[in-house]
């Protein structure tokens, strides 16, 4: 079946990346959807086409900037943490734990009034800067996830092999180990990402007009419910895309 998931993906990645780069004719702004604009327009007259193209490879970017991110710290910190052992990995797992119970939407709206633009009813931020930052402080639960696997599995040769220093991982000879386990976390990581990403524009409006993502149009959209071509495609078209992520992940596991 993981076949078929990654196929509907890719025919939906294909025919955005299509539709973002051929564009199609304008029109009033907030016209409805009508044969001459099966999505509508949106509110400055452009097709809701191209806006939900645009918008979903701008979603799945993120979400892979994001998720690269927290895959690759919660890897290396997990893999040295399980590794160690001992008192090292109790001092490791315990600040990892810690990282958790900080508030995370909390602490990315705070760090991005930093960078970001308030204009009143939303904050401009970077959008690759963002998607930094959110992997930035979503890797502590899986580093959790690789610091218990490799210490408990009995399957693993790993602490056979490799000396138990903090720079052990650079001399990984097993590299089957790390891949399975960056396999394994990288789609959710994703999810998060793409997740944590709304959650800041639904609450702060944050965002990059610069690249819009389906966030971005739910967010704009809030302020003009009566008009619902611009949020039933872009929340429908979120949900396919995260519904097939976590399929593809599930059947990855």
């Amino acid at each position: 079946m993981i076949k078929v998931y990654v196929i509907l993906l890719s025919l939906i990645i294909g025919l955005s990346l299509f539709f973002t780069f051929y564009e199609l004719p304008q029109g009033e702004p907030l016209h409805c959807p009508c044969l001459s604009y099966p999505l509508g327009t949106y509110i400055n007259g452009d097709n809701m086409v191209n806006m939900n193209a645009e918008a979903i490879i701008n979603t799945l970017i993120f979400g892979v900037v994001a998720g690269i991110v927290e895959t690759f710290i919660a890897v290396v910190y997990g893999s040295v943490s399980g590794l160690m052992g001992s008192k090292i990995r109790i001092i490791m797992v315990r600040i990892s734990d810690s990282i958790n119970t900080v508030p995370r939407i909390l602490l990315l709206l705070s760090i991005a009034l930093i960078y970001g633009v308030p204009t009143g009813t939303s904050l401009k931020a970077n959008f690759f800067i963002t998607a930094i930052i959110v992997g930035l402080t979503g890797w502590a639960n899986y580093s959790r996830q690789v610091s218990e696997y490799l210490f408990t599995s009995s399957s693993s040769t790993l602490s056979k092999i490799v000396p138990k220093t903090p720079f052990s991982l650079l001399f990984f000879s097993n590299k089957e180990e790390i891949y399975n386990l960056s396999k394994k976390f990288i789609i959710p990581a994703m999810i998060d990402g793409i997740s944590t990403y709304t959650a800041m524009g639904v609450i702060a409006g944050v965002g990059d007009p610069r690249f819009p993502t389906l966030t971005t149009l739910l967010t704009v959209a809030s302020r003009y419910l009566p008009y619902w071509w611009l949020y039933l495609p872009p929340a429908l078209f979120r949900a396919i895309v995260i519904v097939l992520l976590y399929l593809i992940s599930d059947n990855l596991k």
